[in-house]
């Protein structure tokens, strides 16, 4: 009985990857935004991850400062091109799970790789440079984009719940004992 109420608090897989996104997005080295992505293959296995960061080797604009063109940073490679350039397997029917809006340049590369659904959690204005076609290219490939909302606060509260009980990696016995034995003297 015990094992049902845990699954029953389990975060759903988006909220897992999308919590797993947002922690590989601290690895980030572009505080415009600090972006992640992650893909998912059909089986819900991850094949690929990537945040955006600079060139092996390059300064960080975390470090030296950002490097504009036309409105846009563009000493980083964005997450997109980093999950699919370290990518282990086929991506056909994958699924991206992305912190913020993707570019054009980025949806065009997912969907050559026959990425079947592109799923993000916040607005980034990616308007630019044909991002108004983003939806059409979207549809004329076969493929899904949508916008989904996470309350990572919630979304966090829970899963560190479930770390701190029985198992979890912030489980305390000492703690568990001694609540036990306060709420034996409360029901006295």
């Amino acid at each position: 009985m015990e094992n049902q109420t845990n699954n029953n608090i389990r975060p759903s897989w988006d909220e897992f990857w999308f919590t797993l996104a947002l922690f590989y997005s601290t690895r980030g080295t572009c505080n415009r935004l600090r972006a992640a992505c992650l893909l998912i293959d059909k089986n819900n296995r991850l094949v690929g991850a990537g945040y955006n960061g600079s060139l092996p080797g390059h300064p960080h604009c975390d470090e030296v400062g950002h490097l504009m063109v036309d409105g846009h940073c563009i000493r980083t490679l964005h997450a997109e091109v980093n999950a699919i350039l370290h990518s282990t397997g086929d991506l056909e029917g994958a699924t991206a799970y992305i912190l913020g809006t993707p570019c054009i340049d980025c949806v065009r590369k997912l969907l050559a790789k026959k990425v079947k659904t592109i799923i993000f959690t916040r607005d980034y204005d990616n308007q630019a440079r044909g991002g108004e076609y983003i939806l059409e290219l979207v549809k004329t490939s076969g493929a899904e984009i949508k916008r989904m909302d996470i309350d990572f606060h919630k979304t966090l509260a829970k899963e560190t719940a479930i770390l701190a009980g029985p198992g979890g990696a912030f489980f305390d016995p000492d703690i568990q004992l001694a609540m036990y034995w306060q709420r034996r003297e409360d029901e006295k």
